[in-house]
């Protein structure tokens, strides 16, 4: 009787063990649903804010401290810059630039001009 008795124990505890993992697969699985839902609705959230825009916008544009800012980084950007028919070399010191006719309200349009290796020589801003 010992036996079987035993054995009824064994047969016990192991269906217990199983309900138990059961129980806890089933929580995790749970758990794992209400984080996927939590994501989805957090991306939907951030998603209402982006605006996309595919419009052409047309000519670069820079306002006149813009075109400014380029001629005090003249050195590092590695490139001549022309605004409105005058020249500043990239040599030249920035101490040394007369930028009185570049009106920092205005708009100016922006072409680049490129070597045969595709380097950037120039920076043309144009009155726009």
């Amino acid at each position: 009787m010992s036996d079987t008795v035993e054995k009824s124990i064994f047969w016990i505890v192991e269906v217990f063990l199983f309900i138990t993992a059961c129980m806890f697969a089933i929580g995790g699985i749970n758990l794992q649903d209400k984080a996927i839902q939590a994501a989805h609705r957090s991306t939907e959230l951030e998603e209402r804010r982006l605006f996309t825009d595919l419009k052409d916008k047309g000519e670069e544009t820079y306002t006149g401290a813009e075109v400014l800012m380029s001629l005090y980084h003249i050195h590092e950007l590695g490139a001549d810059i022309s605004v409105s028919g005058t020249y500043f070399s990239r040599n030249t010191e920035v101490e040394k630039m007369d930028t009185s006719m570049i009106s920092l309200r205005q708009t100016y349009q922006v072409d680049y001009i490129y070597d045969s290796s595709g380097a950037l020589q120039t920076i043309v801003f144009s009155r726009g």
